[in-house]
This record gives C-alpha cells, structure tokens and sequence, in this order.
C-alpha cells in the first residue's frame, strides 16, 4: 500500500480544531518522509488523488494560521 495515501486518509479524518502549527507540520514530516518510503519500496507517485486533495484543506489550514500571525 501506498504510504503517502495511508498518511492522507489518517490526516483527512481529523477536524480542522485537531490542527494546530505543529500538527501541520507532522503532517508535511511525515508525507515527505513517506514519499522517501514509496520511492525505496517501488512504488513513487502512488498517492490516491482523491485522498491528495487533503493538501487543499491543508494548504487553507496554514494561510490561516500564517494569517492570524501576522494579526
């Protein structure tokens, strides 16, 4: 299985009041360390692209928090 799309839906399943700074973070640590995984295991570029519109919400979830500090 393809761990990118493993970390997505684990994340997709949180409500946006889970997320937080550091939360985001872990988030982006762990996709790239899974992307190094499926590169070493065979399988690059394997992500569902359903479960990668994730990055949509999370790309929203960081413009706010980088909003609200610069408030």
């Amino acid at each position: 299985m393809c761990a990118v799309s493993v970390i997505y839906d684990v994340f997709a399943k949180m409500p946006d009041t889970w997320y937080d700074q550091e939360r985001l973070g872990l988030f982006r640590r762990m996709v790239s360390d899974a992307k190094v995984f499926d590169i070493l295991a065979g399988t690059p570029d394997c992500e569902d692209p359903e479960k990668a519109k994730l990055l949509f919400r999370i790309e929203e979830l960081e413009n706010k928090y980088e909003t609200n500090k610069n408030d």
